[in-house]
């Protein structure tokens, strides 16, 4: 699809009635062209810089090649960043006064924010890429019927370690709580924590602990947090002391397993035996943007196999266009991407709402300050 059929197919039925109203009998709906022209004419409507909240690393700090070809097809209308450490750091910028056209929370929040009167659901007929995108992960950013969330980036929360000194019992989480290692290992500071305790204890359900298993899980990471050297927000600080050999062993991503293997050093990424934490970077819409189209080229050109192919071989996540293949076929095999389920049971726990999110964060804060 090229040229003005691609234009034709980039504004919704709705808009498209309404420019053909204004317009009248003279002629806009009278064929393609007449399309090709009200489209252009909506899009030069919205103007000003698309404004993008996004995690570090995926703005002019290095993650142009994602949207290099929304920039070179909207000069005028260059995204401008914010940085959002969290999805809790998002929703409290947002809180604050901050406007953005769209950002990125991961898949366990779209419930959350699909609720919470600041996003606006996409229409998946502006992303023409969209038909590529894995029709799991797609599903996943539904709520109700509508598409909150569009599926970009994915990966693991899985163990990372040296193998020329460390020797696990087995593949388990818990090497995150070996006392052999210890001063050796990092733990995230994110209330997946208690998630990851709950899957290593056995816990049917970690999203939905009960009191007393949260007690439980709460009690094992107090218990062993003397043997964490770091509990890390910052993934470069993680790299950073990895590299220089103060840590051996971390919860982290699969960028930091690739960092690790550029660096040559002997490193393994395990997926545990209880089963890693997959999760899906997912687009929403702000409520209300003056910037609706450009929001959608934007997500378009991360959709794009070229954008996928570049994310997979520089950053080794995964991207959620089916079409791209990394270059190494070490990451192939790591991160299991001929497997559209990869992500999925039984190779992986999904990450999902958690229905009493502040109570998990509640914990998660006594165990820091335990």
């Amino acid at each position: 699809m090229k040229g003005e059929e691609l234009i034709e197919r980039r504004v919704s039925r709705e808009d498209f009635l309404k420019l053909g109203a204004a317009a009248g009998a003279a002629g806009l709906i009278a064929g393609r062209a007449g399309a090709a022209d009200a489209a252009r004419s909506h899009l030069e409507k919205e103007s000003g810089r698309l404004q993008v909240l996004d995690w570090p690393g995926y703005g002019n700090d290095g993650g142009q090649a994602m949207f290099a070809q929304y920039v070179k097809k909207y000069p005028q209308n260059k995204p401008q960043f914010t940085v959002m450490t969290n999805e809790s750091d998002a929703l409290a910028k947002m809180h604050a006064g901050l406007k953005p056209d769209l950002f990125r929370p991961y898949v366990g929040w779209v419930k959350y924010f699909a609720t919470s009167g600041l996003v606006q659901p996409w229409d998946p007929k502006l992303i023409t890429n969209f038909k590529d995108l894995n029709p799991l992960m797609v599903k996943a950013g539904q709520y109700q019927g509508k598409q909150w969330g569009i599926p970009a980036d994915w990966g693991f929360d899985a163990i990372l370690y040296r193998t020329d000194k460390v020797h696990p019992k087995a593949d388990s989480w818990g090497l995150l709580f070996d006392e052999r290692y210890k001063g050796k290992i990092a733990w995230f500071d994110d209330l997946g924590m208690l998630v990851m305790a709950g899957f290593y204890l056995g816990f049917k359900d970690p999203y939905k602990q009960t009191d007393a298993q949260l007690q439980r899980a709460q009690k094992l990471l107090i218990s062993k947090k003397h043997v964490a050297r770091t509990i890390w927000s910052s993934e470069t600080s993680l790299d950073n002391d990895f590299a220089a050999g103060d840590l051996w062993i971390a919860y982290a991503w699969p960028n930091d397993w690739v960092i690790m293997k550029k660096k040559g050093l002997k490193v393994r990424y395990m997926h545990p035996k209880e089963g890693p934490i997959s999760w899906v970077g997912m687009f929403m819409l702000g409520k209300g943007t003056p910037r609706p189209h450009l929001a959608h080229a934007y997500v378009d050109a991360w959709s794009s196999v070229k954008s996928a192919k570049w994310l997979e071989d520089n950053y080794g996540y995964g991207e959620a266009n089916t079409k791209a293949r990394p270059a190494s076929s070490d990451l192939l095999r790591a991160l299991q991407l001929t497997n559209p389920r990869a992500v999925a049971e039984p190779n992986a726990h999904f990450d999902r709402d958690i229905p009493r999110r502040a109570v998990y964060a509640k914990k998660w804060e006594e165990v820091k300050a335990a």
